[in-house]
């Protein structure tokens, strides 16, 4: 299994390079998915990372979920420390990337602070302003932050579905309800009025 996990590991990485990720993607869902293992190895985990970092960067929670799942399945019995493993991976890839849409969306609202005030604003900046009625951070938030911040929320809700009803899990469960609440205060507007407010 370890010869064949390094190799398939190989083709997926050579896709990723030619920027092929969503093929690499659905060939690493395929392969979770097959009833081929449905016993835990340790390889296995190794190809769940790289399943979950391509899901955060994709944005494909729903993928995410369905791999998850059927990692739960697959080592719930056997070895609970590898779920919780990648769950953290997944957990923390995804806070990544929304802070890093965070600060992106600063560093762009701060290159267009300009000391001129006659420059102030770019003609095309007005002209949306007025017909959106959004100012120009309102904008770059929905068009930078809100999409990371809705997979950041899908992710905590994915998460607690994964580990509900799993009593070895009951701590990874709690920092996971933690974390979504802070979420709510981070970045409110995304969270309530974007996406509905479900408890799982």
């Amino acid at each position: 299994m370890c010869l064949y996990t390094n190799s398939y590991l190989c083709f997926i990485s050579e896709l990723i390079h030619v920027g092929q990720k969503q093929a690499a993607l659905q060939a690493l869902h395929d392969l979770i998915t097959s009833k081929r293992y449905r016993s835990w190895q340790k390889p296995l985990e190794k190809i769940m990372m790289k399943y979950v970092e391509l899901c955060v960067d994709l944005r494909k929670g729903r993928f995410a979920k369905d791999g998850l799942i059927q990692y739960r399945i697959v080592c719930q019995q056997v070895n609970v420390s590898s779920l919780e493993d990648v769950i953290k991976h997944f957990m923390q890839l995804s806070n990544e990337k929304a802070e890093q849409a965070k600060s992106q969306a600063e560093a762009l609202e701060d290159a267009l602070d300009v000391e001129d005030l006659e420059a102030d604003k770019r003609p095309e900046d007005l002209m949306l302003s007025f017909v959106s009625g959004e100012k120009g951070k309102d904008r770059s938030d929905k068009e930078v932050v809100t999409p990371w911040f809705k997979f950041l929320w899908e992710t905590y809700r994915t998460v607690l579905e994964i580990l509900r009803n799993n009593s070895k899990l009951e701590a990874l469960y709690a920092v996971s309800c933690y974390l979504m609440s802070i979420s709510l205060f981070i970045c409110p507007s995304v969270v309530i009025h974007d996406f509905p407010l479900i408890m799982v």
